[in-house]
C-alpha cells in the first residue's frame, strides 16, 4: 500500500488538437509536489479559469507551465461523494486560459481521469448479526445477507466472499450479486441450537484487503418459512422534482407459514433514507427531496418478517435513480482579461480599441446536465460580439463599425442574457457597463481662415509691417485636448514671415520682388495629428494693381481675336490637304496614260510598212556618207519640212518651222559626242508638244549615258526620231476627222 502512494503513474491517454484538451490518466492520494503533466502551453501567460478554481487547492503551476499535485490529497471516493466526478469514470475537467497575444488567446483544458487505488476495505453495516432459523427448514433453504461495502470502485471493489468454518457446518455460502447462506444439511436443535459463523469480504486489490461480519444462527422449531418478495431486486427512475411525501413505489413478499407466522411487515432500518415504507401494505413513499445534483441514486435496503416465533427475515434491494430535471438557472461569472473576476460589473474601454482583441471573458456554469447545463449568450449591443472559446465559455470583443466613439457616448449599459436549453429554458440577465476613454481619434478642426482659392492682396506701398494676415482658430472634439496647438509653415517663394504660438500669422516685412506667394500651415494637436490649410497672397505694387484692372477690361477681345486667328489657320490646313490629295490623284493618272503611249509607240514601230501604204505617208530615209569611218557627219535633208505638224491638245493644226533647225544641233551634240540628258530639247521639248499635251501623253527619250560607238549613236538617233514620228502620227490619228492627200517626207 506504501509503495502505491509514492509511485506515479501517469499515462496520456489522448489530444484533441481540435479542442485543444489533453486527457491523463493519475491515481488518487499522489504525494505532494508531484509532477502530473509538464509544460502544458507555449505560452507565457497561462492562468486559470473560474470553472477550475475547485481544484486549485488540489494542483498548482510552477513557472513552467508544469502541472504538480499540492498538499491537499486526491480522493477519489471524495470527489465522487461530492459530485465533482462521477463514480463510474472520475474525470475531472482543469481550464486554462492561455495568452499568445493580444489576438491570440485560447483556453486549454487539461482533462484528468482519477483512477482507483485500493485504499478501502470492505465494512459490514453491522459487525453482528442473529438469524432465529427453525429446525424443520428444509435443505437447500437460503438466508439472504448483507452484502459488504467497498468504496473503492471496479476490480478494488468487493470480489470475492468466504464462510468460516468450512467444516462441520451444515451452512455454505453461495456467491451472487450479494451473500447467500445455504442450508446444505439437517438441522437439530436438540443436538446445537445455533452457530456461529464468520463472513468475510474481499475486494480485488493486491494485495486484497478484508472486511469480516460474526453471525449468529439459532435454530428453533417454530415458524420454519421466511418471507420470499416477488423480485430480486426493485429498481425505480425519479424525477429531481419528485414531490415529498408522495407514493413511489410498492413492494411485495410472501410467506409460506399460516397465521402470525406469515403476517408480513416491511421497514427500512436505515433512519437517514430519503424514504419510508408502510409496514402493512409495503408501500414506499419520499421522505426527504431529491436533487439530482447532489446524488443521482439511493440504494436502499428494505426488511421484510413475518410475526412468527423466532421470527424470520428476508431482505431486497430497492435502488431509486434520480433523473435531472432543469431546476438551476445558470450562473454566470465575467473575468478580466487578466484574470481577475469582475464583482463590480465595470470596464473601461479605449474608444481607439482595435476589434477582434477581447475585452473580457465570460464563462457560465450550470449545476444541471446535458441539455439542461448547455447556454447560450446574447447581448443588446450590435458593436460587441460573442466568441465561443468553449462550452459556455466567450470572450467579449468589438465586432466591427460603428465603433465607440467618446464624443458621442462616455458610457455604454451592456445587457448580457444566458439561457440553458433545458425545458423549460431558465435564462440569467447581468446588466454591466462599459466606459469609453477618450483617445486622440481627431485631427484639429480649421475654423478660420476658410479654405479659399482666392488671393489676399497686398499693396507694397500702403502696407505698414509687420502685418497681419490672419488670426488661426483651432478646434478640436478631442475632450482631452487643450486649446494650445503646435503649428508650422513653408512658403513659396521665400517671405519674412512669423507664426506666433497663438495662431496670429504676421508678415515681417515687405519682399524684394512682387508677385504671388504660397503659404502652406500645418497645425499640430498633442497627439500630433496634424491638419494642413493653403493660403495664397498676393503682393503687388499700385501702379501693377492699375496695370492688371486694364488687362483684364481688355481679355474678353483679345480671346475673341486670338480664336478668329486660330479659326482662319486650321481653315487653311484643310484646303491644302484637299489639294495635295487632288495633285496626287492627277499623278496617279498622268502615270497610267503614259503608259498607254509607250504601248502605241511600240505597235507604231512594228507596223511601218503598212503605213507606207496607206493614204498619207512620212517617209525618214537617213544618208551615210563613210568617207571618214571615225568621224562620221550625218546629213539631212526634210522635204516639205513646212507641212510638219504637231497637233496640240485643242486640236489646232500648228506648223513647226523649227523643227530642222533643232534636229541639226541634235545631231551636231551627237558628233562632238557631247552626253544627252533625260530632258532632250534637241528632237523634242515643250516647243514641239505643248504642256498640256505632254501632261496627257509622254513619250521620254532614251537617255544616252555614254557613246559606245559611231554606230550605237545612230541607232538610238533614229529611235529617238521614230519616237517623235509615232507621237506625231498618234495625235493625227486622234484629231484628225479625214485622211490627207499630201505626202510628207522627212529625210535624215
Amino acid at each position: 500500500m506504501i509503495l502505491v502512494y509514492f509511485v506515479l503513474i501517469i499515462s496520456i491517454s489522448a489530444y484533441d488538437y481540435h479542442n485543444n484538451t489533453s486527457r491523463i490518466y493519475i491515481h488518487e492520494e499522489l504525494p505532494p509536489s508531484t509532477l502530473v503533466f509538464s509544460s502544458i502551453s507555449s505560452s507565457d501567460d497561462l492562468k486559470w479559469l473560474p470553472s477550475s478554481s475547485i481544484f486549485q487547492k488540489y494542483f498548482y503551476l510552477n513557472q513552467n507551465q508544469s502541472l504538480f499535485t499540492t498538499n491537499e490529497i486526491i480522493n477519489r471516493e471524495e470527489f465522487c461523494e461530492k459530485q465533482i466526478c462521477q463514480c463510474s469514470e472520475c474525470l475531472i475537467k482543469l481550464n486554462f486560459l492561455q495568452t499568445f497575444s493580444p489576438h491570440n488567446v485560447s483556453v486549454k483544458t487539461i482533462q484528468i481521469i482519477i483512477k482507483d487505488i485500493n485504499d478501502h476495505s470492505p465494512t459490514f453495516k453491522k459487525t453482528f448479526i442473529q438469524f432465529p432459523i427453525a429446525e424443520n427448514i428444509p435443505i437447500d433453504y437460503e438466508i439472504p445477507l448483507e452484502p459488504a461495502i467497498d468504496n473503492d470502485y471496479g476490480l478494488l471493489s468487493i470480489q470475492n466472499y468466504e464462510l468460516q468454518p468450512k467444516n462441520n457446518n451444515p451452512f455454505i455460502l453461495i456467491k451472487r450479486s450479494k451473500p447467500v447462506l445455504k442450508l446444505n444439511g439437517t438441522l437439530d436443535r436438540e443436538i446445537k441450537s445455533h452457530y456461529l459463523l464468520k463472513l468475510i469480504a474481499y475486494d480485488g486489490g493486491q494485495p486484497s484487503l478484508s472486511g469480516e461480519q460474526n453471525i449468529e444462527i439459532i435454530v428453533s422449531d417454530v415458524n420454519d418459512n421466511v418471507p420470499i418478495f416477488d423480485q430480486i431486486i426493485y429498481r425505480k427512475s425519479l424525477p429531481e422534482n419528485q414531490q415529498v411525501e408522495s407514493r413511489i413505489f410498492k413492494i411485495y413478499a410472501s410467506d409460506l407459514d399460516e397465521g402470525e407466522n406469515a403476517r408480513i411487515s416491511y421497514s427500512i432500518d436505515d433512519q437517514s433514507a430519503i424514504c419510508h415504507i408502510d409496514e402493512r401494505t409495503g408501500e414506499i413513499y419520499l421522505k426527504k427531496s431529491l436533487d439530482y445534483e447532489k446524488q443521482r441514486s439511493y440504494s436502499i435496503t428494505i426488511k421484510a418478517h413475518d410475526h412468527g416465533i423466532p421470527q424470520l427475515n428476508n431482505y431486497v434491494t430497492f435502488i431509486i435513480d434520480v433523473t435531472d430535471v432543469n431546476d438551476h438557472v445558470p450562473n454566470v461569472l465575467l473575468t478580466e482579461v487578466n484574470g481577475t473576476l469582475m464583482d463590480h460589473h465595470q470596464i473601461n474601454l479605449p474608444e481607439c480599441k482595435s476589434k477582434d482583441v477581447p475585452i473580457l471573458y465570460i464563462h457560465v456554469t450550470d449545476k444541471d446536465s446535458g441539455d439542461n447545463s448547455r447556454v447560450h449568450c446574447t447581448l443588446n449591443d450590435t458593436r460587441l460580439s460573442l466568441i465561443v472559446l468553449t462550452t459556455n465559455a466567450y470572450s467579449l470583443q468589438i465586432s466591427g463599425s460603428p465603433l465607440f466613439d467618446y464624443e458621442l457616448e462616455q458610457s455604454v449599459a451592456v445587457h448580457l442574457q444566458c439561457t440553458d436549453f433545458g425545458l423549460p429554458p431558465f435564462s440569467t440577465s447581468i446588466l454591466f457597463n462599459i466606459e469609453i476613454d477618450d483617445c486622440n481619434d481627431n485631427p484639429p478642426e480649421i475654423i478660420f481662415p476658410l479654405r479659399s482659392n482666392k488671393s489676399l492682396l497686398i499693396h507694397y506701398e500702403t502696407t505698414d509691417t509687420p502685418f497681419i494676415i490672419t488670426q488661426f482658430i483651432i478646434r478640436d472634439r478631442d475632450r482631452f485636448q487643450s486649446n494650445l496647438f503646435r503649428y508650422s509653415f513653408n512658403v513659396l517663394p521665400s517671405l519674412n514671415l512669423t507664426l506666433t504660438h497663438n495662431g496670429t500669422l504676421i508678415l515681417c516685412s515687405m519682399p524684394l520682388i512682387t508677385g504671388l506667394f504660397t503659404i502652406n500651415v500645418t497645425v499640430y494637436d498633442n497627439g500630433n495629428l496634424t491638419n494642413t490649410i493653403t493660403i495664397p497672397i498676393n503682393i503687388q505694387s499700385i501702379d501693377d494693381t492699375i496695370e492688371m484692372e486694364n488687362f483684364s477690361m481688355k481679355n474678353t477681345s483679345l480671346i475673341l481675336l486670338l480664336i478668329f486667328f486660330i479659326i482662319v489657320f486650321l481653315a487653311a490646313i484643310l484646303i491644302s490637304l484637299c489639294f495635295l490629295i487632288a495633285c496626287l490623284l492627277r499623278t496617279k493618272n498622268s502615270k497610267l496614260e503614259r503608259n498607254s503611249i509607250r504601248n502605241s509607240s511600240s505597235e507604231s514601230t512594228n507596223s511601218s510598212n503598212e503605213r507606207a501604204g496607206s493614204s498619207q505617208k512620212t517617209t525618214i530615209e537617213v544618208f551615210e556618207e563613210a568617207t571618214n569611218s571615225s568621224n562620221r557627219i550625218y546629213q539631212y535633208g526634210i522635204k516639205r519640212a513646212s507641212d510638219m505638224k504637231v497637233i496640240n491638245t485643242s486640236g489646232n493644226h500648228q506648223t513647226d518651222f523649227g523643227y530642222s533647225e533643232k534636229v541639226e544641233r541634235y545631231l551636231t551634240q551627237l558628233n562632238s559626242r557631247e552626253t544627252v540628258t533625260d530632258r532632250d530639247e534637241g528632237v523634242y521639248g515643250s516647243s514641239d508638244v505643248s504642256s498640256d499635251h505632254v501632261q496627257q501623253v509622254t513619250i521620254r527619250p532614251l537617255s544616252i549615258s555614254s557613246v559606245h560607238s559611231p554606230q550605237q549613236v545612230y541607232q538610238d538617233s533614229l529611235k529617238r526620231f521614230e519616237q517623235l514620228y509615232a507621237l506625231v502620227e498618234h495625235r493625227r490619228k486622234a484629231n484628225l476627222n479625214t485622211s490627207s492627200s499630201s505626202s510628207d517626207s522627212l529625210y535624215v
